[in-house]
């Protein structure tokens, strides 16, 4: 493993950081192990001891304590033929305030014949002026199987916390034998931020992306549509199929803990019935 001393790039008064972290897993006799680790502070990826019934784990923090403006992170995941491996981040990333420089997280997920792979990040929280734009890029082989989801949050709600200025964007593509079967795009700006009825979120300040992929993805379709249905009243809830592999979902809500309790809850049955795994969230989100 080697770790290398950030990079910095002054910008105006602010100092600006240079992250990065790749892992590739390999698997070879039925045993996944970690290939290659490199890391470039503030970013780190741990690998802690997965629990009984687990896949290999891969934890990614951010040592600094959040993402300013003018940031940059690039995580690369590479999963081999027949890997499987778990990704969860080892908290909520917080996006503070900016003078106006663009801040951005690049996730690349690679995976080969026969791999599967799990990522939840424990979600994304932006504060007030935050300018911030996450691109999340997957590349899989037909034969690969994916549950990807994560949460933003648009101010911390508990603490009676808004934005209504700043801009944030996020990007994801979903490519399988290198065409592009799902390209997602979300563009939030100034006012329209707002949680207000009469802005564009419409009262919504919390919302979560999940995909599944596989090449029996869409004959899952009714079952995710009856298990999303039990969410509850306060968020808002829905999946389509995009073709016969692929599952898109959405949730919406105006209360953090109630969407990440209503994506939990999906999301435990979901790996138990997709991935054959213990029927509960990573052990990071149990911490």
């Amino acid at each position: 493993m080697n770790i290398a001393v950030p990079v910095a790039a002054v910008e105006g008064l602010h100092t600006t950081t240079r992250g990065a972290a790749r892992l590739s897993v390999a698997c070879a006799e039925g045993r996944c192990a970690v290939a290659e680790l490199y890391s470039a502070q503030p970013l780190r990826i741990l690998t802690p001891r997965p629990g009984v019934g687990e896949a290999l784990t891969a934890v990614i923090a951010n040592l600094s304590g959040g993402i300013v403006g003018g940031d940059r992170y690039e995580t690369a995941i590479d999963l081999g033929p027949g890997a499987s491996l778990s990704v969860a981040a080892q908290a909520a990333e917080k996006v503070y305030r900016s003078t106006g420089a663009e801040a951005e997280n690049r996730l690349t997920f690679r995976l080969g014949d026969g791999a599967t792979l799990e990522w939840l990040p424990q979600g994304t929280i932006l504060f007030d002026r935050a300018i911030f734009r996450q691109s999340v890029s997957f590349d899989l082989a037909e034969s690969s199987t994916l549950l990807a989801g994560a949460i933003s949050v648009l101010g911390r709600t508990a603490m009676g916390e808004t934005v209504s200025t700043g801009r944030y964007r996020e990007h994801w593509d979903l490519r399988r034998d290198g065409r592009l079967v799902w390209a997602d795009r979300f563009d939030l700006r100034d006012a329209a931020a707002s949680a207000g009825p009469a802005s564009a979120m419409r009262g919504v300040s919390t919302f979560a992306t999940a995909l599944f992929a596989r090449p029996d993805a869409a004959g899952d379709l009714e079952w995710a549509r009856e298990t999303m249905a039990e969410c509850g009243p306060d968020v808002r809830a829905g999946v389509t199929a995009i073709d016969d592999h692929l599952l898109a979902m959405r949730w919406l809500g105006s209360d953090a803990m109630r969407l990440r309790e209503a994506v939990g809850k999906f999301w435990g049955r979901a790996r138990a019935r997709w991935l054959g795994r213990p029927e509960r969230l990573p052990v990071i989100w149990r911490i």
